[in-house]
């Protein structure tokens, strides 16, 4: 390095190697050239050694890379667990991050050709990393998950061991939160175990620990059990409204009245309303959208316990009055109206009678008739379905259906279609399930299928043969209306030819991804018909296979968990036709220890 530093530099006297008074100083500066140029500001570098090619040549670029790639096995970074400064990073981590940077983009199969030593040496390094891991770190772990799993832990529990309750340690645990998904479901078991014998002194630290836990794939009843427990044992309030917000997630019918009762327990009224504010702000977290008590009966419950400890009255107001930092009472009245505001969101009775429950039981008298409309104007919109034309409702009167006049109205009567199909397939005198089992090609199927539908029509809708898109793709079925322009397509499988990730993967790219990408169609139907001679079916997430009900069951929670990142789908319909039911010839039954429950069907 040093030879090829000093010709370049009597090539070019200009370059900020003249600069240099040794190899080590040339290597710093090629290096934060390096940075500059590939801006990985946010990292220590990603290696691009080539972009030092225009500026110093061929040779430099190549010997800096070279001295890179050699120097990482050479060099051991001592880990904080081993007295390593705090907030400090020697160049040597670094120029050792930058070869394995370049090693691991420049070398296929990267991770495979490395010794247990390599992985725990790289291991180290990456620990020294900026703001997360290194980019070739998740590969390292999906090679090596035991090996790299057990530095994380035990480097974690070197963190949780020198917490204090007032600072953040800002070490691994930061890192596998909030950039560390990829090691969740190997990390969080482990933690569970952890948490079950020891309490984090740190709240945050405890916070980072919970999102790990929840995101992943263990239960709800195991995450229950551990929050009961907490919850029994702990004194410190903050803890304890932490906990018992993680026990509302999974078991509200549980968690909610102990947590009253507990807040009962408590004399002072200061505290009684700080542990509510801590709970309120804390249920926002976890499962998401999964939390089981985000349905009308606990958000009722919930907003009125909220309201017996978050007066109203005093609320603070801050509108108007400048630039402010939000603390914990500002965050507590937030949560508690995003209660209010989730309940008003669900359509359907339950809510309807939950907002008309809280309108008469609303500890504050003057908030009761706010109440009282918002309930009416739920009903109201939930009566509404669109103005019916005098010959929509002479129609109905005669033949009790009406004939679509939009999207909608046609996907609603594809599913009802579907679903008597389905019924007298499974249940009907006439039922021909025991020949539609023989059928092995999804082709035959859909002829079948096609026909009775068409039969069915009565001039409401027609099913055009093997309809083929722009792109060429063609999907199985597709619902054409009278009118206007909105098909609903078909999705339809035989449930028997298919393996579980392969249905998940049809779903999400298939019918969402192609057939309903026409702006025209935001509905479609997944139709998976079972003829016996699976035994089961393995669904991503779970380690145990499902019968044809869990397949249904682990098909429409998918769908529910990836609607988000297909905004212009409104919904996807799934159903089973099990034709097993009426021909006699029953499901195999699965191994023993093979049947999931549905608590852990995450």
């Amino acid at each position: 390095m040093e030879e090829v530093s000093c010709g370049k530099r009597r090539q070019n006297p200009g370059s900020r190697l003249a600069e240099a008074p040794s190899c080590f100083h040339c290597t710093i500066l090629l290096h934060e050239r390096i940075r500059e140029r590939d801006g990985a500001l946010n990292r220590w570098t990603d290696g691009d050694w080539k972009y030092l090619i225009d500026e110093h040549g061929e040779a430099v670029a190549r010997a800096f890379r070279d001295g890179a790639v050699a120097y990482w096995r050479r060099y051991k970074p001592k880990l904080r667990s081993e007295g390593a400064p705090l907030n400090q990073t020697p160049f040597s981590v670094i120029f050792g991050l930058t070869g394995l940077s370049i090693e691991a983009r420049e070398t296929d199969d990267w991770p495979d050709s490395l010794s247990e030593e390599e992985v725990s040496l790289a291991c180290r390094y990456a620990s020294h990393e900026l703001n997360g891991f290194p980019i070739w770190f998740p590969k390292l772990f999906e090679k090596h998950p035991k090996l790299v799993g057990d530095f994380l832990l035990n480097e974690i529990r070197y963190e949780l061991s020198i917490e204090k309750p007032d600072a953040d340690t800002h070490y691994i645990l930061s890192d596998v939160c909030w950039s560390g998904e990829w090691a969740w479901n190997e990390i969080a078991p482990r933690l569970m175990e952890l948490l079950g014998t020891t309490e984090p002194a740190n709240l945050t630290n405890l916070h980072k620990m919970l999102t790990i836990i929840q995101g992943n794939s263990i239960t709800d009843d195991e995450i229950r059990t551990l929050a009961a427990t907490k919850c029994m044992t702990l004194c410190r309030h903050k803890h304890l409204a932490l906990w018992y917000a993680v026990w509302t997630g999974v078991d509200p019918a549980a968690a909610i009245p102990a947590f009253v009762a507990h807040v009962a327990k408590i004399s002072k009224l200061k505290d009684r309303t700080d542990i509510a504010m801590s709970y309120a702000t804390s249920l926002w977290g976890g499962r998401g959208n999964e939390a089981a008590f985000q349905t009308p009966q606990y958000l009722k419950s919930l907003y009125l316990l909220m309201h017996d400890h978050i007066r109203r009255q005093d609320d603070i107001d801050r509108a108007g009055k400048g630039v402010y930092s939000p603390g914990l009472r500002d965050h507590a009245q937030e949560a508690r109206d995003n209660l209010f505001n989730l309940l008003n969101q669900i359509p359907g009775k339950e809510a309807f009678l939950a907002l008309d429950e809280i309108s008469r039981v609303h500890p504050e008298e003057s908030a009761r008739s706010w109440f009282i409309l918002h309930a009416k104007t739920k009903a109201e919109q939930d009566a509404n379905i669109g103005p019916w034309v005098p010959s929509q409702v002479r129609e109905f009167q005669e033949q009790l259906e009406r004939t679509p006049a939009n999207h909608r109205e046609l996907a609603e009567l594809a599913t009802m279609r579907l679903l008597d199909l389905k019924d007298d397939l499974e249940n009907g005198d006439s039922s021909i399930a025991q020949i539609l089992q023989k059928v092995t090609l999804e082709t035959e199927m859909r002829n079948y299928i096609g026909h009775e539908l068409r039969e069915k029509a009565s001039g409401r809708y027609s099913i055009p043969q093997e309809e083929e898109l722009a792109d060429a793709k063609r999907p199985d079925l597709r619902f054409l209306g009278g009118g206007f322009d909105g098909p609903v397509p078909v999705e339809l499988k035989l449930a028997d030819r298919w393996t579980g990730p392969a249905l998940f993967e049809r779903l999400e790219n298939q019918l969402c991804g192609d057939y309903l990408r026409d702006n025209r169609s935001n509905r479609g139907l997944f139709i998976l018909i079972y003829g016996s001679e699976k035994k089961g079916w393995d669904v991503p997430g779970s380690v145990n296979r499902v019968e044809f009900s869990g397949l249904l069951a682990a098909l429409q929670a998918h769908w529910e968990k990836v609607s988000p990142r297909f905004p212009g789908v409104d919904d996807i319909m799934i159903i089973g036709i099990d034709l097993t039911k009426r021909s006699g010839r029953k499901m195999p039954e699965l191994g023993l220890g093979s049947t999931r429950s549905s608590s852990s069907s995450k």
